[in-house]
């Protein structure tokens, strides 16, 4: 029995209309493994309508090579006659927990099994008065997913370290996955469900840093507010507080922080009264703080105090192996933002292997985000990251995006400049004559940003 055949009464149309509209999943199979119903929440968790679906079977959609579950309880339930529940990731990166229920007919034979899905709601949000935090969502689940042999020691680590309450240092380039690891730190530890604040030392500007961290009183300094203000390590009491490209601290700020650290105790500007506050300090940088101590830009005391434990998150270019399920992972996601339900080649998949990637994860993101957006057919395949590579740099994606610090943009626009120079000149001399630096520098340049 089908049920997209049925002529349903209106009632009951009403009722299906209800249920093709529930954010969880339902799917419901026969007793020969054939999909009966599928609600249109599959769309976002297979990329497929619920019309393509229904009337066919379960083996229509494994395969040794192309499951669209990376395991499947289902024949374990017909097996078994007993309801399950497991934790899966599908072919194009969603996230799923699934509880399957066997429902019985008069002879105690399985007449169907009822499947509940549900993944982590990216778009919709939660209140909770009690603390401000910023959305930890399913912004973790492509971290944990990875065939890279590197990756998968540092999340064994940060796994390790979740459960302790020491301070630690998130090294990398831009764009690793640095706050996305942080944020997985904290969500996998005893801090779980208490706040969770991030803080861009870069993006405040030095005069202010330490009234954002230590907060103020009444009437402190010209222009503050009347009321005072809590300080971000305040306000992360009990949490953890990501103190993200670290090495811009002034050095000021840095002597205060330490002092915190040791002492775990605030006092707000404008008071003589010490506040205690339990917070595990993150610290994140793309920097060498080693050789920023080394040229006193950096304090050592505090250096040594938040590193005891060091992850370096390697680039992208790194963890080739890990662009297909990324890339599937940020179609699945954008595909669900903006409704649409756009493809990718295998061959582009393959393509995207060998690129560079400078921008690593995040730009890979925001290339594919901008393709979903601009391409004008279903399938994206190569000449559309061609065309995409191509583009000028004034109209670059990243001049608009405020996700990206100073740093961060004055190195990509770097990348473009250098990857077009040398397109054009292709050797280290010719390069030097044009951008007028010496050889040296040009081969450092071209190594760093081509090669």
């Amino acid at each position: 029995m089908i049920f997209k055949n049925i002529n349903f009464s209106k009632e009951f149309k009403e009722f299906r209309h209800l249920i093709d509209n529930l954010y969880d999943e339902v799917m419901i199979y026969d007793d020969c493994y054939n999909i009966v119903y599928v609600n249109n929440a599959c769309e976002r968790h297979y990329n497929c309508s619920a019309e393509s679906m229904i009337g066919k079977s379960f083996f229509d959609f494994v395969s040794q090579k192309n499951s669209t579950w990376d395991c499947s309880i289902l024949p374990i339930v017909y097996e078994e006659k007993k309801p399950y529940m497991a934790h899966q990731s599908t072919i194009f990166g969603a996230s799923i927990t699934t509880i399957a229920i066997p429902i019985f007919d008069d002879k105690n034979n399985i007449k169907y099994v009822v499947m509940s899905v549900r993944d982590n709601p990216q778009n919709i949000t939660l209140y909770n008065p009690n603390y401000v935090s910023v959305n930890l969502d399913n912004s973790t689940e492509y971290l944990l997913e990875t065939n890279s042999k590197k990756m998968k020691e540092i999340i064994k680590i940060a796994e390790k370290i979740s459960t302790v309450d020491v301070s630690c240092i998130l090294t990398g380039e831009s764009g690793t996955g640095k706050s996305i690891l942080a944020k997985y730190i904290h969500s996998s530890g005893t801090r779980k469900g208490k706040p969770f604040i991030s803080l861009n030392c870069a993006s405040i500007p030095e005069n202010l840093v330490e009234s954002e961290l230590f907060g103020y009183e009444s009437g402190a300094f010209t222009g503050a507010n009347n009321s005072g203000k809590k300080g971000l390590i305040e306000t992360a009491d009990g949490g953890t507080l990501l103190l993200d490209e670290i090495s811009e601290l002034p050095l000021t700020t840095q002597a205060k922080l330490l002092q915190f650290l040791q002492e775990k105790k605030i006092m707000p500007i404008g008071s003589n009264k010490e506040i205690k506050v339990d917070v595990r300090i993150i610290a994140a940088t793309n920097r060498d703080l080693k050789e920023m101590v080394k040229n006193k830009l950096f304090r050592e005391d505090l250096y040594y105090r938040l590193n005891v434990i060091e992850l370096h998150l390697p680039a992208l270019r790194e963890r080739k192996e890990d662009i297909p399920y990324l890339v599937k992972h940020f179609f699945n996601i954008f595909n669900k933002k903006y409704s649409l339900n756009k493809k990718i080649s295998d061959e582009t998949i393959e393509y995207l292997k060998n690129e560079k990637w400078h921008g690593n994860i995040r730009e890979l993101q925001h290339r594919i985000e901008r393709l979903i957006i601009t391409s004008e057919n279903d399938l994206i395949n190569i000449s559309n990251f061609i065309k995409y590579q191509n583009t000028p740099i004034e109209n670059n994606i990243f001049d608009d995006d405020e996700s990206f610090s100073f740093e961060e943009k004055v190195d990509e626009f770097k990348a473009q400049l250098i990857n077009k120079a040398y397109k054009k000149y292709n050797s280290s001399r010719k390069l030097a004559n044009y951008l007028k630096i010496t050889q040296t520098k040009a081969n450092n340049l071209i190594n760093k940003y081509v090669k």
